[in-house]
């Protein structure tokens, strides 16, 4: 299985545009306020950052995947540690985002409808891209909807403009402080964090030393986006109202009207999030049973998803309602735990203990 570049950097971009537009929003203006676009562009900083250390360890082991140059950095022990622990992130973010879909789709459009067979219907998706095209079919599936999304959110954007009041995005930095701008970046910088999955990526790229820039600039594209979706999202709508909001995007795209007639472009976000949901799944979906069969020892991957599509549809079940399924997830784990540890503190460790052992290797 083989992967380009370009496709590479739609598969981050989208994973990073869309989930990051609809569903950190919101925690983000009630820390920051109207300062959310300092928040977002700090955010993007954190995110390249994270970008920098996975594409700097990502080649120290060519051909390798994070399962296996983990134990080979590391250890046997310690590195099967620093697998579990990203087993952690994969299993959890699954059903999360199943749920969190089936909430907003129920919210959205489905009022009447249960929750588990829109989660049945997006499992079933993600299951066949993943058993019938592995991580070629779910990157080429990327490549075709990553433009279109791309160019829905652009056209969202541009049909918005008449609807700005800049004077909503005033005062700067009197409301917030420096305390929430970072805690509204907190949130956004976790999703954007997703080109952590590189480091499983890489080795299935067919040229390996080529693969950061796009990488780079899957990051930097789905933050800028976010950062001119969020600030056009307070001054559309307003600073107060915006906090109050589960998904503002969603709600700035409910007030275009164009030319008397041209009106419902929430129907177009919908659009964006359910392709970006079902390309971030699909992409899981392949790390987690591909990473849980290489760790296992299983020869065929493929028969690793019998058995992570029925867990991650029980536990995408477990939470109450969408406050439990969004805001706890994200302010106990994702945020204080899988951003700090994950995305950072591990790929640090993995790169200084891996250029040790080259030097000592080479000294040697």
């Amino acid at each position: 299985m083989k992967v380009t570049g370009l496709q590479v950097f739609w598969m981050i971009a989208v994973m990073d545009l869309g989930m990051t537009l609809i569903m950190t929003l919101t925690p983000s203006l009630q820390a920051a306020k109207q300062d959310i676009w300092i928040s977002f562009l700090v955010a993007g900083g954190i995110a390249l950052l994270i970008t920098l250390l996975v594409t700097k360890v990502a080649p120290l082991y060519p051909g390798q995947d994070l399962i296996r140059f983990s134990q080979a950095i590391m250890g046997k022990w310690f590195g099967g540690m620093i697998v579990v622990i990203y087993f952690v992130q994969w299993y959890t973010i699954i059903p999360i985002v199943l749920r969190q879909f089936s909430d907003l789709v129920q919210i959205m459009l489905l009022q009447e409808t249960p929750k588990l067979p829109v989660i049945l219907i997006m499992v079933v998706l993600i299951t066949y891209a993943t058993y019938s095209g592995g991580i070629e079919g779910i990157a080429r599936c990327s490549e075709v909807l990553g433009p279109i999304i791309l160019l829905m959110v652009i056209l969202v954007m541009v049909a918005s403009i008449k609807d700005l009041d800049a004077k909503n995005l005033l005062p700067v930095f009197v409301d917030s402080g420096m305390m929430g701008i970072f805690m509204g970046a907190a949130g956004p910088a976790s999703y954007l964090g997703h080109a952590v999955e590189y480091l499983m990526l890489a080795s299935f790229l067919n040229q390996p030393q080529k693969g950061a820039p796009y990488a780079y600039w899957a990051v930097a594209t789905a933050s800028f986006f976010t950062l001119v979706a969020g600030a056009m999202a307070v001054a559309t709508v307003g600073v107060n109202l915006t906090p109050k909001m589960w998904y503002p995007f969603f709600e700035m795209s409910r007030k275009i009207s164009l030319f008397g007639f041209l009106e419902n472009f929430d129907a177009i976000a919908i659009v964006i999030w359910v392709a970006s949901v079902f390309i971030k799944l699909s992409i899981y979906m392949f790390v987690t049973c591909y990473g849980t069969a290489e760790f296992l020892q299983v020869k065929n991957w493929k028969n690793m998803v019998w058995f992570v599509a029925p867990v991650v549809t029980v536990f995408a079940l477990f939470p109450k309602n969408v406050s439990q399924a969004t805001g706890s997830y994200l302010l106990n784990y994702w945020v204080p735990v899988a951003l700090p540890v994950n995305m950072l503190g591990l790929p640090l460790l993995l790169l200084i203990v891996g250029k040790l052992k080259q030097k000592k290797s080479q000294s040697g």
